[in-house]
């Protein structure tokens, strides 16, 4: 995900602790070998994204099955994201490349919604605009889940400032904003500081915002170098009512 950031560390994290928000990171091939373990015991972390691939025929994130086993075996609640790049495949393509990779993961226990990672702008293949591409890249991502008796919300991730200005109000997905604007994670929201015009959402009780991840240059044990750090606009239990994928 994007390379800029704030750098944090868990206890900076934690300060001023008067919690509306949950602590998680977000993790690719890049972080090398997490120690899971380790990273839930050093939190709070309740969850993690784990990149599972690119496009349609680009890359499939070598760690992906390790980071989503291990993870959930430490007790964190866990959830896939794809790279798109709209201009290159139609939503239909990259949902059946998604699925395909996932393997399984998305409709396992302690999982929670897929999410698209939208940074690419190349244009887009097979609808009109980003918005429509990226909705119905998520009705493809709900027929598959329904087709696997699960229920998905699946939710965009976009930079406050470049990515959710290419969207409008039509966006029928939930939203996790990188917006590193120096807000505390517990107490502070995505759109402080920065570009309130493209806060396009309120979607689902969960207000306008999902997740936001607050910084790429966390640190915390268990990983290796710098990590994204993300808060979840709620409580654990908000997590696993709104987020959690449960089966039908």
């Amino acid at each position: 995900m994007a390379a800029l950031g704030l750098t944090l560390s868990v206890g900076t994290a934690s300060a001023n602790n008067t919690t509306h928000s949950l602590f998680g990171i977000d993790v690719s091939q890049y972080q090398g070998s997490v120690n899971w373990a380790s990273v839930k015991a050093g939190g709070p972390c309740s969850f993690a994204y784990a990149r599972c691939d690119i496009g349609s025929y680009y890359h499939v994130d070598p760690d992906f099955q390790s980071n989503m086993a291990n993870g959930k075996n430490a007790g964190l609640y866990m959830g896939a994201y794809h790279v798109t790049h709209s201009g290159a495949n139609t939503p239909a393509e990259e949902c059946n490349y998604f699925w395909h990779n996932q393997d399984g993961y998305v409709s396992t226990r302690l999982s929670i919604m897929p999410a698209a990672d939208f940074e690419v702008f190349d244009g887009v293949d097979g609808a009109s605009t980003y918005t429509a591409w990226l909705n119905d890249w998520s009705s493809d991502v709900i027929a598959k889940g329904t087709s696997a008796g699960i229920t998905l919300r699946p939710i965009i991730y976009a930079s406050a400032g470049s990515g959710m200005c290419d969207l409008n109000t039509g966006i029928t997905m939930g939203a996790w904003v990188a917006s590193y604007n120096g807000g505390n994670l517990y107490t502070g929201n995505p759109w402080q500081a920065c570009c309130t015009s493209c806060n396009q959402w309120d979607i689902g009780g969960q207000g306008n915002w999902t997740f936001w991840q607050v910084s790429s240059t966390g640190s915390i044990s268990g990983v290796s170098g710098s990590v994204d750090f993300d808060a979840f606009n709620g409580t654990l239990a908000d997590l696993v009512s709104w987020q959690g994928v449960v089966k039908n």
